[in-house]
């Protein structure tokens, strides 16, 4: 999902209309050979020509800052598009989400569960709970980032409320007063930090987060969040889609596309694998791989905003994303 808040722009001048005007006629020509070649009814240029593939964190931020200014000019995006491509999202993070906690539903389940309200047969209750308290979930984060509503304890307060609604109604939003472990795949035991300690946690969270939320960038400080919050855990359930849609909210309220964190098992191994890196919320730990992660999937999503976004061909779109047309004009 993304917002539609307009920012602010300088207009085109005179020159600047014709020549988008003109990259624009270059550009649709460009898809259309790609199709007769291909034969298919769709095509997109191969943005990464432009974006390359990089381990180099710098350079990819500096990559993502340059990605999202070409999707912020396309703002206000076309309402119809944007409905259109924000239902779809939702319906995919939903069930990416609670996939990777081990939800049952499949795709086309979740869809049906959130959008006829209809239950699936042989599935259990809680994983159709899961299903519509997380799309609850992401109108919230939604409407918290419009508000432009900092970030603070209440919040993912509020956030976890959502993901246990009707499920754990005791636990919701409470931190936990108990001791929680996982059991790895190697068969020995992760402790999660003991509850006395987790007030002191989340003091150092904020602390961190308003030392460093002026300066750095916002998709490493999104990583940050997620990857500090699910190892504190400080509920008894529901950290990972908390600490998910916390990573999403921040990066929402910047202009960025939502991280949509895959749940097929080769996918989420290499999200366990790099989110346990970083397993010392008080001793540190080493967290650059999940930066990378995080990074390397939210260029995923700016590229593929950017390939739909290009192609509004209203009469509204007319005079809109100059900055991109014009960076892809080698390639077209």
């Amino acid at each position: 999902m993304i917002s539609n808040t307009p920012k602010i722009t300088s207009s085109l001048t005179a020159s600047q209309k014709a020549e988008l005007t003109a990259l624009k006629a270059r550009f649709n020509l460009s898809l259309m050979d790609m199709m007769n070649t291909t034969g298919k009814y769709t095509a997109h240029l191969d943005l990464l020509a432009l974006w390359p593939e990089t381990n180099n964190l710098s350079e990819l931020y500096n990559q993502l800052t340059d990605l999202n200014e070409c999707l912020d000019s396309f703002r206000p995006f076309n309402p119809s598009m944007l409905k259109n491509l924000n239902q779809e999202l939702d319906i995919k993070y939903t069930y990416e989400s609670n996939c990777i906690e081990g939800n049952s539903l499949t795709l086309g389940e979740t869809d049906q569960v959130i959008n006829t309200g209809l239950t699936i047969g042989g599935k259990p209750l809680v994983d159709h709970l899961e299903a519509i308290n997380h799309q609850e979930a992401i109108l919230y984060i939604r409407d918290v980032a419009k508000q432009n509503i900092e970030l603070s304890i209440r919040e993912i307060q509020n956030i976890h409320s959502l993901v246990l609604k009707g499920i754990q109604d005791q636990h919701a939003g409470q931190f936990r007063k108990q001791p929680v472990f996982v059991m790895q795949q190697n068969g020995s035991k992760h402790e999660f930090p003991q509850p006395f300690i987790l007030p002191k946690l989340m003091e150092d969270f904020f602390l961190f987060f308003n030392e460093k939320k002026n300066t750095m960038h916002p998709v490493e400080m999104a990583a940050h969040l997620h990857q500090k919050l699910v190892n504190i855990h400080p509920f008894i359930d529901g950290n990972g889609r908390t600490s998910r849609l916390v990573m999403n909210l921040y990066l929402f309220q910047h202009g960025y596309p939502v991280t949509v964190i895959d749940s097929e098992m080769s996918k989420r191994k290499e999200y366990y694998t790099v989110l346990s890196n970083y397993r010392g919320v008080i001793s540190g730990g080493d967290s650059e791989p999940f930066q990378l992660f995080v990074a390397q999937k939210t260029k995923e999503s700016l590229i593929e905003q950017l390939n739909f976004f290009s192609q509004d061909g209203t009469d509204e779109g007319k005079e809109k994303g100059f900055k991109f047309f014009d960076k892809v004009k080698g390639l077209i």
